[in-house]
């Protein structure tokens, strides 16, 4: 499994509390280009199943469940490395072959698309560098 993620597109997590009132449990927005590292810290909760240990931008520090990064994961809302290098392969085929048969219009989607996606790899891959560092 991937230990860094980047926010691909922006959505709200619920943040659950293990104290019985739930008295600490709040929302919080993870914004497109945010960093998701999964850290070495993890619980097992008696019948919710494994949570890890996240930082957001090396800042916010919460756990969060196992199943809930896997939805976020298999949704297209968090992207690894090597997530983002085999799309931009993807996106540079596909402007190569809207060269090739002249169509404009693809050509500027995926143009777009992949602009988009190399502002995210420079971000993730810079936090990378920071971190080994």
């Amino acid at each position: 499994m991937f230990r860094h993620f980047i926010a691909k597109k922006s959505f709200n997590h619920q943040i659950k509390c293990f104290c019985p009132d739930q008295h600490h449990a709040s929302q919080f927005t993870i914004h497109s280009g945010d960093i998701i590292e999964l850290t070495r810290d993890r619980k097992f909760v008696h019948d919710q199943g494994w949570y890890f240990l996240i930082s957001v931008n090396d800042d916010r520090h919460f756990y969060i469940a196992l199943v809930d990064l896997e939805n976020y994961y298999d949704s297209g809302h968090l992207v690894s490395l090597t997530d983002l290098e085999l799309t931009e392969i993807y996106y540079q085929y596909k402007i190569n072959e809207a060269l090739d048969t002249g169509d404009h219009e693809s050509f500027m989607v995926f143009t777009s698309e992949l602009k988009e996606l190399s502002k995210l790899k420079e971000k993730i891959t810079n936090h990378l560098y920071q971190s080994e560092a």
